[in-house]
């Protein structure tokens, strides 16, 4: 995956040959005279894109200080590559970074260092949100750089991205959620309404796959199982459970009613011993179904408060990459 960035990216170095006897430093604006200054030659290594801005001008400030400093500051936009691990999305950790190296100069001649404090080596417009991911904190070390050419300065940005849920508690949470208990409403239900129960599981099914659907169509393809995964394999699983389980009270009951009517029939093969027994197997086809119910009705909320438990303090906690070091 990649992302945006639009920077300013900010340079300073001491060129004796820049020294001057004036008192104030000199504001370089043109740029036949950049190209004249000799200037680092910092690149962006894991960038797949990179442009200056050029409107209405080639955007970049320098100043020349006295005692030959130089300051130079442009703007810039990239498109940095950044390798994304979901094993516990949408309760993910993120952790992209902007690799600055030189590309000519080898470290004897040319070493990058970070500004000595840390606001001025990385800074981030406050004003700028992202939709998903925020910003937690940012880190500045430095990178080893060696090429067949040679050893090179490097530095590392470290992004620490952290996910806001609150969107997928709402979008995907809760709907599901309510979508699995409404389908516990057919345990209790009247036996009169038995065949409107699987209607209902069904309904569930087909809703928890549109939203399945919904949840991933903005992610990438990934080999591994992620948390969101769970959660839907669970709920879905959970639903198709109780489409079974509502089959199995129907048989139960269709059962009992097939014997009532068989021991109801007046004929001679039929005494009243057998009669007897056809009721009494009938009447435990009946209370089979009955127990069933009752005991789903304690069963299914139970189970899913246990899931919501591990799903939040197992499944969502841990290593980002879990999942991938499993396989």
């Amino acid at each position: 995956q990649d992302y945006d960035m639009d920077i300013y990216l900010m340079m300073s170095w001491r060129d004796a040959r820049l020294v001057n006897p004036y008192d104030k430093p000199i504001l370089v604006k043109e740029e036949d005279i950049l190209e004249k200054i000799w200037r680092p030659d910092p690149f962006f290594a894991n960038a797949k894109e990179a442009e200056f801005h050029e409107v209405t001008f080639l955007n970049f400030l320098m100043r020349i200080f006295p005692d030959g400093l130089v300051l130079y500051e442009t703007r810039v936009k990239i498109k940095p590559s950044c390798n994304l691990i979901l094993c516990k999305y949408p309760h993910d950790k993120q952790t992209c970074d902007l690799l600055i190296k030189s590309f000519a100069y080898p470290v004897e001649t040319v070493r990058f260092e970070w500004f000595t404090r840390r606001k001025d080596a990385i800074d981030k417009n406050p004003d700028v949100k992202l939709p998903e991911l925020y910003i937690d904190r940012y880190e500045t070390t430095t990178c080893a750089n060696e090429r067949k050419s040679g050893a090179f300065s490097c530095l590392r940005a470290v992004f620490r991205l952290k996910r806001d849920v609150g969107f997928h508690i709402a979008q995907t949470y809760i709907p599901t959620s309510l979508a699995l208990m409404f389908s516990w409403v057919g345990v209790w239900l009247p036996e009169e309404f038995m065949e409107g129960r699987i209607g209902v599981a069904i309904t569930v099914l087909l809703t928890l796959s549109t939203e399945s659907a919904g949840a991933r169509e903005h992610l990438p393809s990934v080999s591994y199982l992620k948390a969101i995964d769970l959660w839907f394999g669970f709920i879905t699983g959970f639903v198709f459970f109780t489409l079974l389980q509502t089959l199995f009270v129907i048989g139960f009951d269709k059962r009992a009613n097939q014997l009532k009517k068989w021991a109801g029939r007046k004929t001679a093969d039929i005494t009243e011993e057998i009669r007897e027994v056809l009721l009494q197997k009938a009447t435990r086809y009946h209370k089979t179904g009955r127990y069933l119910d009752n005991f789903c009705r304690v069963f299914y909320p139970l189970s899913f408060i246990l899931f919501l438990l591990m799903y939040y303090f197992v499944f969502t906690e841990g290593r980002q990459d879990d999942c991938m070091n499993r396989r």
